[in-house]
C-alpha cells in the first residue's frame, strides 16, 4: 500500500497480510504518524471491546477534509469509538485531536491516528484531505449534557473551510454498546470575522446537544 493510499484514508488490508508486513519491516507510517497495520492489527480487540450501532453514515464525507466534532465524558472510549464506527463505515481514518506532546503516550496514540491539538497541524491534515475528530470539553456534571466548543478549535476549520460535522455518541464506559449519530454538516454564517466564527461553534454545539438529546435513552446510570 502506497503512502498516496495512507493519506487517502485507505485502510490496511487483511490482517494477515498486515501482519507479514510487520514481519518483514516493510510497514508504512504517514507524515503524521499513523500507522494503518497497526490499526488493522488491533481491530479485532476493539470489536470484542465494543458493540457500535451507527446512524446517519451517510452523512460521513467520502472524499476530502472535515472535523467531526462529538461529546465526551470521564472516560476514554469515545475517540476510539468514533474512529472504529467510521472506519467501518466509510473505509476511512479518524485523526483525533488531543494527543499529549509527550513520549512515549504521545507517539504510541500518534499510531493509532491522534493528533496534536494545534491549528497548524489541524489545518495541513484538512488540506490533505483527511478526517478530524475533534472533542468537546467534558461537562463532568451532567451526563446528559455535551461541553463546550471554543472558537479557537474551529479555527482549522473556518481557515481551510471544511465541513464540520456534528457526531452525538451514546454509551456506557463500564458497557459494550454504543450508538452514534452523525448529523448534517453545519451550515457556515454568511460573511466572516470573529462574530461569526463564534456563531459555527455555537450552532455546531447546539446541533450536538440536540442530537444526545434525541439519543439518550429513557434511563442510563453512567
Amino acid at each position: 500500500m502506497s503512502l498516496d493510499a495512507v493519506r487517502r484514508g485507505v485502510p490496511g488490508a487483511s490482517l494477515a497480510m498486515a501482519a507479514q508486513r510487520r514481519a518483514r519491516g516493510g510497514y508504512l507510517v504517514d507524515e503524521w504518524g499513523l500507522d494503518p497495520d497497526l490499526v488493522a492489527i488491533a481491530d479485532p480487540f476493539f470489536a470484542a471491546r465494543w458493540d457500535l450501532s451507527v446512524e446517519g453514515a451517510e452523512r460521513l464525507p467520502a472524499v476530502g477534509g472535515a472535523v467531526l466534532v462529538f461529546n465526551r465524558r470521564i472516560g476514554i472510549s469515545e475517540p476510539w469509538v468514533l474512529a472504529r464506527v467510521v472506519r467501518q463505515a466509510s473505509g476511512r481514518f479518524v485523526r483525533t485531536v488531543g494527543v499529549p506532546d509527550i513520549a512515549p503516550v504521545g507517539p504510541a496514540l500518534r499510531r493509532f491516528g491522534g493528533v496534536l491539538d494545534r491549528t497548524d497541524e489541524i489545518a495541513g491534515l484538512l488540506r490533505a484531505g483527511q478526517l478530524v475528530g475533534l472533542p468537546m470539553s467534558r461537562d463532568i456534571r451532567s451526563r446528559e449534557r455535551v461541553g463546550q466548543l471554543t472558537v479557537e478549535r474551529l479555527e482549522a476549520a473556518i481557515e481551510t473551510l471544511s465541513p464540520v460535522v456534528p457526531v452525538a455518541l451514546v454509551g456506557r464506559e463500564v458497557g459494550r454498546s454504543w450508538r452514534i449519530v452523525v448529523g448534517e454538516p453545519v451550515a457556515y454564517p454568511a460573511g466572516g470575522g470573529p462574530l461569526a466564527a463564534a456563531e459555527l461553534a455555537e450552532a455546531t454545539r447546539e446541533a450536538v446537544q440536540e442530537m444526545l438529546d434525541e439519543a439518550l435513552p429513557t434511563a442510563w446510570w453512567f
